[in-house]
């Protein structure tokens, strides 16, 4: 597997599709668990990236808005 950092979007999307595939024919019990947490990695490094890329395209997000009467109260009053 190596290091996933190194590794273009498009070089992760190719090999996380292959595990992918490798996973869903697997019979033993034992790869399978291997796949699933190798498959794991890749889905933390992509997930990774794309919130990188979210906060460099929105560096500055409005305030968090909370509602009058608290955040898990109805506003029906």
């Amino acid at each position: 597997m190596g290091d996933l950092s190194s590794r273009s979007d498009a070089e992760l999307e190719a090999e996380r599709e292959a595990l992918r595939l490798q996973y869903v024919d697997c019979q033993d019990i034992d790869e399978a668990s291997r796949l699933y947490d190798e498959l794991h990695d890749y889905d933390v490094e992509m997930t990774n990236r794309a919130n990188e890329a979210y906060a460099r395209e929105n560096p500055d997000p409005p305030p968090t808005r909370h509602r009058e009467h608290g955040w898990y109260l109805p506003n029906d009053e």
